[in-house]
């Protein structure tokens, strides 16, 4: 994560607010880790935790939770909030080994050399049949470029086939490189109903544009982000 010193301040980060997160930002996560079934006892690492949004939404469900971070003072709020948190090193991500290891929003920071250092880091630190799952701008999407030059501290795109090269490198098995999974139900059903047709809209989209222009693209064009799902075989 970046290490300029009003990054956090720009980010409007509350220290006071430190590993809170949104309903909405509940149901993502619970969305994109349902598949890998995840069991109360597992090991979970995260990489770049910036403002713990994940760390305590992990917590909150009685995961073991380490996370690992460059900004030095976000280390520290996040041992004052009693998060298990240490700060990054060329040494690997410690003597642990984890079931789960996540990285939101964290690999566009990176340069190429970084992304397949920190991978393999990642696959010493995993248990065997452990997951990687990170979250990224989509570099092969227009609609990925706004989350890919909003930050200042974004240094890498990623596309699909970038991304192929990268796990390759890693030695490791590609479960899945799709889009978000999209929060669609809400309390408010009218709400639920524009969701759910722009859920509908974009999947069509996808369909159309795929058979047209890109047969043998597997991820969704159509996303902002990327989210990728890597095994330790």
């Amino acid at each position: 994560m970046p290490v300029y010193d009003d990054y956090s301040s720009w980010k409007n980060w509350d220290p006071n607010r430190f590993g809170c997160f949104t309903s909405k930002e509940s149901k993502r996560f619970h969305l994109e880790l349902k598949s890998l079934k995840l069991k109360p006892t597992d090991h979970i690492l995260e990489i770049g935790f910036g403002h713990g949004h994940f760390m305590g939404w992990a917590k909150s469900r009685n995961y073991k939770i380490d996370g690992i971070e460059k900004n030095s003072h976000l280390v520290e709020i996040a041992i004052q909030k009693g998060f298990s948190a240490t700060s990054t090193s060329g040494e690997g991500y410690g003597h642990e080994k984890y079931n789960l290891i996540a990285a939101w929003d964290v690999l566009e920071h990176m340069s190429h050399d970084e992304i397949e250092a920190a991978l393999s880091n990642v696959r010493d630190a995993l248990v065997v049949g452990g997951y990687f799952i990170a979250k990224f701008p989509n570099g092969d999407s227009p609609l990925g470029l706004m989350h890919q030059n909003g930050d200042i501290t974004h240094r890498t795109s990623i596309g699909y086939h970038k991304w192929t090269f990268f796990a390759q490198q890693a030695k490791m098995k590609i479960v899945a490189i799709r889009g978000t999974r999209k929060v669609i139900f809400y309390p408010n059903p009218f709400v639920t109903l524009i969701k759910s047709t722009h859920w509908i809209i974009q999947k069509i989209a996808q369909w159309i544009y795929r058979q047209l222009f890109l047969p043998h693209y597997k991820n969704d064009y159509f996303s902002a982000d990327t989210v990728v799902i890597l095994r330790k075989n």
